[in-house]
């Protein structure tokens, strides 16, 4: 796995899983899915995207965000349970594009 944040997140919350994709290499999907701008999380409640974050403007406006900026994003759509204080591990880019909630 090449994405330290995915590992992180993978590890803390075991009830969501994360898919990497490359759009540039799944345009089929990335058109299903309705991804025109990277980075995109598609955030895919009960086989239904539910929410995106597009780029980095929900994040702070930069792609050194922290892991808990995303993980309050990403609790606030409902796809991981977060309560506060996590690690505090930086992304320098994101390369995973789908968050799927079972």
């Amino acid at each position: 796995m090449d994405n330290p944040i995915q590992e992180v997140m993978d590890k803390q919350h075991i009830e969501t899983r994360f898919v990497k994709i490359q759009a540039e290499k799944s345009p089929f999907l990335a058109e299903k899915l309705k991804i025109v701008v990277l980075p995109t999380l598609a955030l895919i409640k009960n086989t239904k995207v539910d929410d995106y974050v597009v780029g980095f403007n929900e994040l702070g406006g930069r792609d050194d965000f922290s892991t808990e900026d995303l993980e309050e994003r990403l609790a606030r759509a409902q796809v991981i349970h977060y309560e506060g204080e996590s690690s505090s591990h930086k992304v320098k880019s994101m390369y995973w594009e789908l968050v799927v909630k079972y």
